[in-house]
């Protein structure tokens, strides 16, 4: 297929799927009059890789363990891909397109299960969504003066952007004024590597949601860990950290596991499935509150 028509097919996917990251950046960095020659010859290379990568996903309908399996080939095959053209050296950093892929892919993982949530839930309001999220963390009070404090005090919300999540929307209204709020019940921060000062800040922001909602699972999911690995993150707020290529960044390459794929999202489907909150039965079965 040229390139015309695998661009037009990566503008309608975006247009059905908001949260697909990389596919927006592929088409505004293809819009781009500023991309160096060599930019726009890589560029023209990875649409043709990415087409292929991101319809075999959307064609792709489920969530089994054979599903995310063959997800996670069509992930590999693009990341070598990527990585053997030297891309990573073409594109910046800033310019956030290696970063998006792993973004992406978690919402391209979750997708077919947040659809059966809303299903299994019956969701008629729409309030479960998935994807990258300004998520709550507190709520706090503020007056001009003691007079406003005391007649008409308002309400500000902390958010703290997430790669992705899996949330519920609320509408909170305290004297006339409504807040829009997103109550994340899984929150996922992606990273290309973490390093020890990624690590304190992702710790960092366990606390912040956690904080908000004491039954959200956090997770950190990377493609490597570059942390000393005398480091034990066990004692933050971090429920797990998932290495995809199980290895750091300066080991021989190696190919996303996807047994490390299916854990991670059977702890995700562990977690929202099981009971959150049943002291009595856990104190009369097993004895155990926590």
């Amino acid at each position: 297929m040229n390139n015309d028509r695998v661009i037009e097919y990566i503008d309608s996917q975006r247009a059905e799927y908001s949260q697909l990251c990389h596919a927006n950046n592929i088409f505004v960095k293809w819009n781009d009059s500023k991309l160096t020659k060599k930019q726009r010859e890589a560029l023209e290379n990875i649409v043709q890789q990415y087409y292929t990568y991101l319809k075999s996903n959307i064609d792709l309908d489920g969530f089994s363990e054979e599903d995310i399996t063959k997800r996670v080939k069509y992930l590999n095959e693009y990341y070598n891909y990527y990585n053997e053209k030297g891309y990573d050296y073409i594109f910046t950093s800033q310019g956030k397109f290696r970063s998006t892929i792993l973004e992406e892919f978690m919402f391209i993982l979750f997708k077919d299960y947040i659809d059966y949530l809303k299903r299994e839930y019956k969701d008629d309001s729409n309030a479960i969504h998935g994807g990258a999220a300004k998520a709550y963390t507190n709520l706090y009070f503020t007056s001009t003066n003691f007079e406003n404090f005391v007649k008409a005090p308002t309400i500000e919300i902390n958010v703290k952007d997430q790669d992705f999540a899996i949330y519920r929307e609320f509408d909170l209204k305290i004297n006339e004024k409504t807040k829009h709020l997103r109550i994340p019940i899984v929150a996922i921060e992606d990273k290309t590597y973490i390093d020890k000062t990624m690590l304190e800040g992702i710790i960092a922001t366990a606390e912040k949601i956690k904080n908000g909602n004491p039954y959200a699972l956090f997770i950190a999911v990377a493609e490597n860990y570059d942390v000393d690995l005398s480091v034990d993150p066990a004692y933050s707020r971090i429920d797990q950290i998932y290495v995809l290529r199980k290895c750091k960044r300066k080991e021989a390459w190696a190919d996303i596991d996807p047994a490390v794929v299916i854990k991670l999202f059977n702890e995700v489907k562990k977690h929202i499935e099981r009971p959150w909150s049943d002291v009595e039965s856990k104190m009369r079965k097993e004895g155990v509150i926590i």
